[in-house]
């Protein structure tokens, strides 16, 4: 189980170092990716986790592993636009204009990419993160993973109570178009560990941020600005 979720975990980290890289090239700025506050992207430690738990371990030649890889990873991406859409009232891609959709949650070309993408991380990569993740266990006698573990699950579940008690009340007064989810990002920073509840008041959300309008773009947050181009909420 330890094994399990470091692999979850590493992968996390390196889909979002992936998509963080990428997303700023074509931007042509730093964009911080991630729908939860730490540094990590889950549908990518779900997908390559579930092929390393799924597929057999001698799936004959490299197009059936490829192809076993493509139908596993292509679930999970839609299933988890699913559960983001539903549970965080968020959609953070939208295929739909990709040939070969469905429902804009996955796309036949992006599956095929993530296929080739996810092959060579198995055949190459994989080795030697599962070196690694041993050596961590090992040095950290265990309580390494427990701790990443409990610094993750606490993120999830911030941020599912944030989104069930107050993201509607800072949505009334914030910009949340096209890139600004970092207006929200930076309120759940700044009152992570505050003790204020909510009161489903929109005055109360308004005195909170009123004196800092300009705060939401300044440097000390800028790698949350942007973060999302295309994100849209739903209500």
């Amino acid at each position: 189980m330890e094994s399990i979720f470091m692999t979850f975990i590493v992968y996390s980290f390196i889909g979002w170092v992936w998509e963080s890289i990428y997303c700023s090239f074509k931007a042509r700025h730093y964009v911080y990716r991630g729908f939860l506050l730490g540094p990590y992207c889950p549908v990518y430690g779900f997908g390559v986790s579930a092929v390393i738990l799924l597929v057999p371990e001698h799936a004959g030649t490299l197009l059936n592993l490829y192809f076993n890889i493509v139908v596993i990873v292509t679930i999970i991406e839609f299933f988890t636009s699913w559960i983001l859409e539903k549970f965080f009232s968020m959609k953070l891609w939208d295929y739909s204009k990709v040939p070969l959709n469905i429902e804009g949650r996955v796309a036949v070309p992006v599956s095929l990419f993530w296929g080739i993408g996810c092959l060579f991380l198995l055949k190459v990569i994989n080795p030697v993160i599962q070196e690694k993740i041993h050596d961590f266990a090992e040095i950290t006698n265990s309580i390494g993973p427990i701790i990443l573990a409990i610094l993750f699950f606490a993120d999830v579940l911030a941020t599912l109570i944030f989104t069930l008690t107050t993201k509607s009340e800072v949505e009334a007064v914030v910009d949340t178009s096209d890139s600004n989810n970092a207006a929200i990002k930076e309120f759940r920073l700044e009152h992570l560990f505050s003790n204020r509840k909510s009161s489903n008041s929109r005055e109360k959300v308004i005195e909170l941020i009123k004196n800092r309008p300009m705060k939401l773009k300044h440097h000390n947050l800028n790698r949350l600005v942007k973060n999302y181009p295309n994100i849209s909420f739903r209500k």
